[in-house]
């Protein structure tokens, strides 16, 4: 986990899931400033899951040619709007596996689904969050904590139930939609370790 800005990386989905959470986060100053303390950490991660550190440097890499305002432009633009937005990060938006009326419907049966499994670990979204429980930065959020508190069937209900079934064609829609290479290789790098903590 980030803690002082330091990554833990005493385990690797932990700290995965508690990168993607802030990755996925809105880019603000603040929020980007934190990313810096994270990127050795961040390979360590990548070889706990067995994979290379490539993506992870190409994160980087990206990250650096980047300005705030542009993340903050592109995040705006690709998952929140104005308008229709090409990437909506909402898991009930994504899911294709239920009854044909309830899909492609915000706060559809997954975002139930994934507020119960919150609440079996003593979590719910802050009411001042003004967020939906199936967003993709809360779910990693939700992922990290119940790695850390020991609570497998929630973590393997997480993975296996929800992050599993949306994220490979989410990432798709964004590697295919952007035009900023830092979430180009976020995608690529969110797919690739999905894959990971599923396998």
């Amino acid at each position: 986990m980030i803690s002082d800005g330091v990554l833990d990386v005493a385990a690797g989905p932990v700290p995965a899931a508690r990168l993607l959470a802030h990755w996925w986060s809105t880019p603000t100053d603040d929020e980007v400033e934190s990313w810096a303390s994270c990127w050795p950490g961040a390979c360590e991660v990548a070889e706990l899951l067995g994979l290379a550190c490539g993506a992870v440097e190409a994160l980087r890499s990206a990250l650096v040619v980047s300005t705030g305002d542009e993340l903050l432009g592109e995040y705006e633009r690709l998952l929140n709007g104005p308008g229709r937005a090409p990437c909506p990060p909402y898991e009930s938006l994504w899911r294709e596996d239920g009854p044909k009326r309830e899909q492609g419907r915000l706060m559809g049966p997954s975002a139930g689904g994934v507020a119960r499994l919150y609440g079996d670990i003593g979590l719910r979204v802050r009411a001042e969050a003004h967020e939906l429980p199936d967003h993709l930065a809360i779910e990693w959020e939700a992922l990290a904590f119940a790695l850390e508190h020991d609570a497998a069937e929630v973590a393997a209900s997480l993975v296996d139930e929800h992050l599993a079934l949306w994220i490979p064609p989410f990432c798709e829609a964004v590697e295919a939609e952007t035009v900023q290479p830092f979430y180009a290789a976020l995608a690529s790098l969110t797919a690739t370790w999905t894959a990971a903590l599923t396998g």
